[in-house]
């Protein structure tokens, strides 16, 4: 697997004035590279992509500041071209799909965010983590089974009804062959 770390913090201490506290990978290649980077009081998500003198050129990125945060409004969702949207109030940045859950990512940013604002100000109750563990739990539920590849085995079989069909209807003179056999 490729590493750009050290393009990754000569990028932040040029762009942000400061060092990552933590940088996570989403997805590493040859050719681009997307990663969560936790800041003093802010994360980024960004996506970068290789140059032909192999610099890393920010391609897109979302901010998001600590203070503009609020528990649960980074939301994450899967687009119909099989991508992952990650959008934080009217921002957005689209990323490859990848092996880990899209809320993984999710939980990721919204647990360092957490930390930032304190412990102070972490959700104490036992009811309100156990419901957003649940919360998670469904959603993940329900990625998963729209990713079931069982609808798609259906549509094969019917497309492949078709096309005997069709084989059939364009070739009448092999049937009378078969059938004289």
């Amino acid at each position: 697997m490729v590493s750009y770390e050290a393009a990754i913090l000569s990028w932040c201490s040029d762009t942000w004035r400061q060092e990552p506290v933590s940088i996570e990978e989403w997805v590493v290649d040859e050719g681009f590279a997307q990663v969560f980077i936790r800041l003093k009081n802010s994360v980024l998500i960004v996506d970068f992509i290789l140059d032909n003198n192999g610099d890393l050129i920010c391609q897109n990125h979302l901010h998001i500041p600590q203070e503009r945060w609020n528990p649960g409004s980074i939301q994450v969702f899967r687009t119909n071209e099989g991508k992952v949207r990650f959008r934080h109030r009217n921002s957005e940045i689209i990323l490859a799909a990848h092996f880990r859950a899209p809320e993984w990512g999710q939980s990721l940013l919204e647990e360092w965010l957490m930390s930032q604002r304190g412990e102070v100000m972490r959700p104490k109750d036992k009811t309100q983590r156990i419901a957003a563990i649940k919360r998670n739990k469904e959603s993940i539920k329900r990625n998963l089974n729209s990713a079931s590849l069982d609808s798609a085995i259906i549509e094969i079989q019917i497309v492949s009804h078709r096309l005997e069909s069709a084989e059939t209807g364009l070739n009448p003179h092999k049937l009378i062959a078969d059938e004289s056999e």
